[in-house]
């Protein structure tokens, strides 16, 4: 019964304090991990994540067939 796109969108909110974890080079793409993680379950993280670098979008034009509404 709603009009389109008078839908509220519900994203994820952090929960406690966080850092930006850079991914490579450039220094404004990084993932935001929280600070009370055990520091073993950090290293495995920053692994697993900079491993699959390549699998990050940073932008609506590197997720081409994605309706730009939805990113």
């Amino acid at each position: 019964d709603k009009e389109p796109g008078t839908e509220k969108i519900h994203r994820p909110i952090p929960d406690g304090d966080f850092e930006i974890m850079p991914l490579g080079e450039d220094p404004s793409k990084g993932i935001k991990i929280g600070t009370g993680l055990p520091d073993l379950v950090k290293r495995q993280l920053e692994a697993c994540l900079k491993e699959n670098t390549e699998l990050f979008a940073w932008s609506a034009a590197e997720m081409p067939g994605i309706d730009p509404e939805v990113a």
